[in-house]
């Protein structure tokens, strides 16, 4: 192991360097506070990313009897990954078909079908199983709208019915041990958009 120093610097030091040399005193005061925000990002990462992918049940009201079936129909599959619920789907699976959540999230109305699409954007949703209504008019359907399109942004399967939910469930089962993703064309060519929209912010003058 090679030898290390530790450098001790405290206010009293940082007084006394400054008497003596003033710009050597507001360098080093420059490199400590670089290194403080260093390790509080780290430690801030450290202490709350979740790494967790979760597979995510939701359903309307009309349809959570259906869901709470499929769940218990297909319970060995189910449990082979974390779970996370919005409020009162998670409540009927955990009492009809004892089904231990992961994770639970307010109710859709409340702001559920957000907090998901909030974890799809942090690359935590590996799936969705989202039992929607198609006859009855919702409330948060801006909501609900929002979480399909954030699917297809990220490439998250999202399955809307029993027949739909047995395919996405079969795909999550058999790729359960798949360390890389798809390559997503559609967030490579935003991510290129972007890109260039600062830098033709950045470089006003090139502009023709």
């Amino acid at each position: 192991m090679e030898p290390s120093e530790v450098l001790e610097f405290d206010l009293a030091g940082y007084e006394t360097l400054l008497r003596q040399d003033s710009k050597v005193a507001l360098k080093c005061k420059h490199i400590f506070e670089d290194i403080y925000k260093k390790n509080a990002t780290a430690n801030e990462i450290f202490f709350t990313q979740d790494n967790v992918k979760y597979l995510g049940l939701v359903a309307h009201n009309e349809m959570k009897e259906s869901l709470v079936e499929f769940v218990k129909s297909n319970l060995d599959k189910i449990n082979k990954f974390p779970l996370v619920a919005t409020g009162t789907t998670g409540k009927l699976l955990y009492k009809e078909a004892q089904v231990i959540l992961s994770k639970k999230v307010k109710s859709g109305p409340l702001g559920g079908d957000q907090a998901i699409g909030q974890m799809i954007s942090t690359d935590n949703i590996i799936g969705i199983i989202f039992f929607r209504d198609p006859l009855s008019a919702h409330p948060h359907h801006a909501d609900i709208e929002a979480l399909g399109r954030l699917c297809d942004v990220y490439q998250v399967p999202l399955a809307t019915n029993p027949t739909t939910a047995t395919a996405v469930l079969d795909y999550l089962v058999a790729n359960e041990n798949m360390e890389t993703s798809p390559v997503n064309s559609l967030m490579e060519d935003y991510g290129r958009q972007q890109a260039q929209v600062v830098k033709d912010k950045s470089n006003p003058s090139q502009k023709p």
